[in-house]
């Protein structure tokens, strides 16, 4: 009974094996609306916690300026319609014909 407190989210332990792992995944689908009662329910006890809180703000801070920078580092976008011409000026070296 501890361990299902412990591990309110679902996920098994690291050290199940392939089988366990495959059960468990089946079991969650079967009984969805309870996993997604869990789930919820665990969330908003985490949402309480300000170290959870702080840790989240902190990822979400992290990825913002990941995706700022990513975006402004980006390729302008491409011109679109028909280019415009582009008139050469006559230089000694290249006469216009």
């Amino acid at each position: 009974m501890e361990e299902e407190k412990e591990n309110m989210s679902g996920t098994p332990p690291k050290y199940y094996g392939e089988n366990m792992r495959k059960a468990i995944y089946k079991h969650r689908e079967n009984n969805r609306a309870d996993y997604n009662e869990r789930q919820r329910k665990y969330y908003t006890e985490k949402c309480k916690s300000d170290e959870w809180r702080e840790k989240f703000n902190e990822r979400c801070r992290e990825a913002n300026k990941k995706y700022r920078e990513k975006k402004r580092t980006e390729n302008p976008p491409r011109p679109r319609g028909r280019p415009r011409k582009i008139f050469m000026r006559e230089t000694a070296d290249m006469p216009i014909l």
